[in-house]
């Protein structure tokens, strides 16, 4: 009899510790490198040599939700040359995400795409379909890669057509050759660009 309790306890006691082993195997980790929640993207087109700057804001009305961000128009000068600036945003935080895209510069690269012949600088259509396709970046990492947050752009002749950018999440992914399909997105935009 004593024995039989014996081998119970044993056994309990095994049991007990397989099952405190195997909760904290099921444990999992603090997630690292998540992409970003961004629910305002705002567009800063400020022309060379003075004017005003041309603001335009796309929000997200539910946050992570199923409705898509609400973009405005983008109207611009012909022929005018711009410095864009984007900023990114997570309003329900309070947190201007911008600080940390350019901290993890490393990690994240913002693609451009457009209708042909809205620019006369950069020509084409953007990188978003042709990584190597021009895009003026004037911020990179630490390793000699653009980030994507300050550009510069030549409008063309009066015209109308579709103003994309991609913000991608790509860390240890990131190289030279790395395309718009590494990695996370963490945002999508497309906006109406109007040149008159």
């Amino acid at each position: 009899m004593e024995k039989v309790t014996k081998v119970k306890m044993l056994a309990l006691a095994l049991l007990l510790g397989l099952g405190l082993q195997s909760c904290s195997e099921d444990e999992a980790p603090a997630p690292e490198n998540e992409e970003e929640v961004i629910d305002k993207v705002v567009l800063t087109f400020t022309p060379d040599g003075g004017g005003n700057p041309i603001a335009v804001t796309a929000l997200d009305p539910d946050g992570e939700g199923s409705s898509p961000f609400e973009t405005s128009d983008i109207t611009l000068s012909a022929s005018t040359n711009y410095t864009l600036g984007v900023e990114f945003f997570n309003t329900a935080t309070d947190e201007n995400i911008t600080e940390e895209v350019s901290a993890e510069g490393e990690e994240h690269m913002t693609f451009y795409g457009w209708t042909e012949g809205l620019f006369s600088d950069p020509t084409g259509n953007g990188n978003i379909d042709v990584r190597d396709d021009d895009v003026n970046y004037l911020d990179y990492d630490s390793n000699s890669l653009p980030v994507g947050l300050s550009t510069t752009w030549k409008t063309g002749e009066a015209a109308s057509g579709d103003f994309r950018l991609v913000l991608k999440h790509q860390p240890g992914l990131k190289t030279a050759t790395s395309t718009v399909e590494v990695g996370e997105t963490d945002v999508d935009l497309t906006f109406n660009l109007i040149i008159e």
